[in-house]
């Protein structure tokens, strides 16, 4: 009997010791780091499907198994401001770490079409805000009485003609100087209502690039989006400290949630001010954030109202021969600026300090936010190296950040500024069991930026492994073809289908080319 007994107590307790699991993969002995939990430490990473299963000390198995010994594994950077929405744009920011890349300050008009555009054609996570500029161009009463010319271009040209582009990019140009009425900011509210309801995760509000944009509409635009508690995400009305003191007084008479981009240049020499501005707004239990980027030159396009009379005064006392024409990279004169403000397109403009950058980076509010542009290979170098340059330049060079810090900056606290509009943003920018495998894995004894304002586009060094939703982009260094696992990031009012893709062009001539991603007016 005793010995039945022990057989039986041994046979127990088999059944309760745990099963070894075969993962997809494991991540073998890097320095794991998640910013929210504090977890700085060697562990080995488990993934299954597209979520992280296992974060432990202890030996286990994988289908594949990675050794990444000396290296950094920590969550998948979240880019809040990347104008760049294709894969060849992607491609430079998965190489730069970047497993999110969102559309926020411009956002997209047509987004539930553009949506179902990039559903399973996507290298990283992606996802926009509704889009205010071209909201308030449609809803200009004079743009109906041009819909006939609109019409006739799409049906002999196309929708994406440059016939059909070319006469609504004068429409957008036209529209910033025109003011709206009642009616029209009530239209433009329905519009933009239609966009949240297509997975929009807030409003993207560049108010610098519409001059005519009223104080009551802009007012009427919080009013609206505290309602939603749906996030503004603004390009305040001029460089300098009134334009972000707007915004935040508008947030605190209404209580809209507040993102104000790039506070470099918008606040300029005055950033520890603007910066103050913020974190007091914190302090006193105002849902406002900002974001900044590494670099001491912004981007835009030449023709926008940015470069209207006055320009060089509003920029800091900059001159033409600060501007730099992306296409070729020579330097403006008076003539040649003339020459392409008339033929339009993408001016490089150096115009802060690194004193001010530094004065910024490392301040607790700032998360970093990159600016990206479209995909040209004489683009911003920001397009391609803006958290390698972070992680390489200001943590370990300069040593102006902790490590921590940094990726605080990139993955949690954009993370948690999107939570109250995409639920799916709590698995995100975190390190921990049952987040979305969005990994990135980085050497941070070389990483670093390598794309320059003189050379152009080039990919960082030092990220070794970039994982979006459990799947390999960049693989030992190098990225990895024909692999398209990013997934839309939806605001909680989603609640229409996707549209047909834009191959369809007959389900989309009610919506002009520059509303379905108006990104070239409002980069800077």
């Amino acid at each position: 009997m005793r010995y039945l007994a022990r057989i039986l107590l041994l046979a127990a307790c088999a059944c309760c010791l745990p099963v070894v699991a075969e993962y997809d993969l494991v991540l073998v002995g890097g320095r794991v780091m998640d910013p929210e939990s504090g977890l700085d430490a060697i562990r080995n990473v488990a993934v299954s499907g597209d979520r992280i299963v296992m974060i432990t000390a202890d030996e286990i198995a994988g289908k594949r198994r990675i050794d990444v010994a000396g290296l950094v594994v920590a969550p998948g950077f979240i880019d809040l401001h990347a104008h760049g929405q294709t894969n060849a744009a992607n491609e430079y920011q998965a190489r730069d770490g970047v497993t999110t890349a969102l559309e926020l300050e411009s956002g997209i008009a047509d987004l539930s079409r553009w949506l179902a555009s990039r559903e399973g054609n996507a290298l990283i996570n992606f996802g926009a805000s509704a889009a205010h500029m071209s909201a308030r161009a449609l809803a200009k009463n004079k743009y109906a009485s041009r819909m006939p010319e609109f019409e006739r271009l799409v049906r002999q040209h196309g929708v994406d003609s440059h016939e059909a582009d070319a006469f609504l990019r004068s429409q957008i140009l036209s529209s910033v100087y025109d003011s709206l009425d009642a009616t029209e900011i009530d239209k433009m509210k329905a519009l933009l209502q239609t966009q949240l309801e297509a997975g929009a995760l807030g409003i993207g509000l560049p108010v610098g690039y519409q001059p005519a944009a009223t104080r009551e509409e802009i007012f009427e635009l919080f009013r609206f989006a505290a309602d939603r508690q749906a996030p503004i995400f603004v390009h305040v009305r001029d460089p300098g400290i009134p334009g972000i003191q707007e915004v935040i007084a508008n947030a605190a008479a209404t209580g809209a949630p507040l993102h104000i981009v790039h506070i470099n240049s918008m606040a300029l020499g005055s950033i520890e001010l603007g910066i103050d501005l913020v974190e007091a707004a914190q302090a006193r239990g105002l849902d406002v954030t900002t974001e900044m980027y590494p670099y001491t030159a912004g981007s835009t396009a030449l023709e926008s109202a940015l470069f209207d009379e006055g320009w060089q005064q509003s920029l800091g006392g900059i001159t033409f021969e600060d501007l730099q024409w992306q296409d070729t990279g020579e330097r403006l004169t008076e003539q040649t600026f003339d020459t392409y403000r008339r033929q339009g397109g993408v001016v490089i403009i150096h115009m802060m300090k690194e004193a001010w950058i530094d004065a910024g980076i490392g301040r607790p509010s700032t998360m970093i936010g990159s600016d990206g542009m479209p995909y040209a290979p004489g683009a911003h170098p920001r397009s391609a190296g803006t958290f390698a340059r972070v992680l390489g330049r200001y943590v370990r060079e300069r040593e102006a950040l902790s490590l921590m810090d940094a990726l605080r900056k990139m993955t949690l606290m954009p993370a948690l500024r999107l939570e109250i509009i995409a639920p799916s943003a709590r698995r995100k920018g975190r390190l921990q069991v049952g987040a979305d495998a969005d990994i990135t894995v980085f050497d941070p004894t070389s990483v670093i930026d390598t794309a320059t304002f003189d050379s152009g586009l080039s990919f960082s060094r030092g990220i070794e492994h970039v994982i979006v939703n459990g799947v390999f982009v960049v693989d030992g260094g190098e990225s990895v073809a024909d692999v398209f696992p990013g997934k839309a990031v939806l605001g909680k009012y989603r609640s229409t289908p996707a549209q047909p893709s834009h191959t369809d062009q007959s389900a989309r001539t009610h919506i002009p080319a520059f509303a379905r991603n108006p990104k070239s007016f409002t980069q800077r």
